[in-house]
């Protein structure tokens, strides 16, 4: 049965289970040389192993600082006494300062996050010089705020940006006119194929599926359309004769509308195809000798969508491209969530750009290139569905101007690729994960 999302509820209730830009505002006391400095500092999280912060301080010869620095998750082999723990440490690196000269000080190398044993969320908590040691002791910080849409007032916001800022200057600028009715008439079509059932990667399937219907819904909501549709494919009904039959019945957008197909599961090679995407393993048992005619090509489910007339298609698919019968499910924790919500910081103009797009255009983005594993995580989920999620956030928000498809792409390749690469496959953590680098086909009509 098609669900047809209305309600504000539901996507409020659901938008937990995403990692969203979070924005802390900070106090804290740092040693220098025979003295110490006052720190205020706003901390922009994109969760996902990159921020931004912003530190205002008076400097030992009277000067009023204003610092921007970028902030990286560190590499877990610096610190691999810290693995495991209830720690996160993120290097600070190339300060900048604004409309005033470079201070002379010695800013804290790392902030550290510690994870909140009631909520299990890692929280800021202090800063230091050294993240080799995961018990060391820190600096702490004497405040921790978290800042919501509603107290960045123009007084608050002067404390840490110039008017110039793109993030100020967006945050506070007009809103653009009102959606045409042809505009608010537009339908979000999502249908999610999930292999739920698997024991290796069901609860990552089940997560990357929860985490689309609510993210889409945000996107339905945020921009005013008519209605966000979607449906799923699970259970018994996993199947490729239901999902030929859905894509046949369920998807019939308008030409104006928006479809996102979304496949969750097993993926593998044939030899002699040489298009780049894998082939979706509707089989429950995916050792099941007749397995090659329960399979669906990702280009042809493309074509099949290309000859609907709606203005945006996504063809999305989080699993493997490599031998069948192959998976890469980890029980190592991945980038742990942190507070806020999806939505909270997104850029009306933004919005409109991505997804209002008067350009036709149809999107096929799969997990992992040709003879690659995806990797997933039960508590994460699909490292390429988070961080593509992610990045679609992290390009929504008011710190971006004249965003493309092209970009957020560029970041989930980044990010996952990042992420893959510094994953332990094993649990005595002495093999780190094969390469897994997303794989994109951008198709103009």
């Amino acid at each position: 049965m098609k669900k047809i999302l209305l309600l504000t509820f539901f996507v409020s209730l659901t938008v937990s289970l995403l990692q969203a830009q979070s924005v802390y505002e900070l106090s804290f006391t740092y040693p220098q040389a025979n003295s110490s400095i006052a720190y205020k500092a706003l901390l922009l999280d994109y969760n996902n192993g990159k921020a931004k912060l912003r530190l205002r301080f008076t400097s030992p010869a009277g000067k009023d600082i204003l610092a921007d620095v970028d902030v990286t998750e560190e590499d877990p082999g610096n610190n691999a006494s810290c693995f495991n723990t209830d720690r996160i440490y993120y290097k600070l690196q190339k300060p900048g300062y604004i409309e005033s000269q470079d201070p002379a000080v010695n800013l804290p190398g790392f902030l550290c996050f510690k994870k909140d044993p009631a909520s299990d969320l890692f929280e800021p908590f202090g800063v230091t010089n050294s993240s080799a040691d995961c018990k060391a002791d820190v600096t702490k910080f004497s405040s921790v705020d978290f800042i919501d849409k509603n107290a960045m007032t123009k007084d608050f916001m002067n404390i840490y940006f110039k008017p110039y800022d793109v993030f100020y200057r967006n945050f506070f600028a007009a809103k653009p006119k009102a959606l045409t009715i042809s505009e608010r008439n537009v339908k979000l079509f999502l249908l999610f194929v999930a292999n739920v059932t698997d024991p290796k990667i069901g609860t990552a399937d089940r997560k990357n599926m929860k985490d689309a219907i609510a993210f889409f819904g945000k996107v339905k909501q945020s921009l005013g359309i008519d209605q966000f549709i979607y449906d799923t494919v699970t259970g018994a009904n996993f199947t490729k004769q239901t999902v030929e039959n859905k894509v046949n019945t369920f998807l019939r957008p308008g030409p104006n509308d928006i479809v996102v197909f979304y496949y969750s599961g097993h993926g593998f090679r044939k030899e002699k195809d040489s298009r780049p995407g894998p082939y979706l393993d509707m089989s429950i048992d995916y050792v099941d000798p007749n397995y090659m005619a329960r399979a669906i090509k990702l280009e042809d489910i493309t074509d099949m969508i290309r000859k609907k007339p709606a203005r945006l298609n996504l063809v999305i698919s989080d699993c493997c491209n490599k031998q069948v019968g192959e998976s890469n499910s980890v029980d190592e924790p991945a980038i742990s969530g942190k507070k806020g919500g999806i939505g909270d910081y997104w850029s009306d103009r933004n919005l409109r750009d991505l997804f209002l797009n008067v350009n036709r255009t149809t999107i096929m983005f799969t997990a992992a290139e040709p003879f690659q594993l995806a990797i997933s995580n039960p508590v994460f989920g699909g490292y390429f569905s988070n961080f593509f999620i992610n990045a679609i956030d992290t390009h929504l928000s008011y710190a971006k101007n004249n965003v493309k498809w092209q970009d957020i792409i560029a970041m989930t390749i980044q990010n996952t690729e990042y992420k893959a690469s510094h994953t332990w496959c094993n649990n005595a953590k002495t093999v780190k994960c094969n390469p897994q680098r997303p794989k994109e086909q951008i198709i103009p009509f």
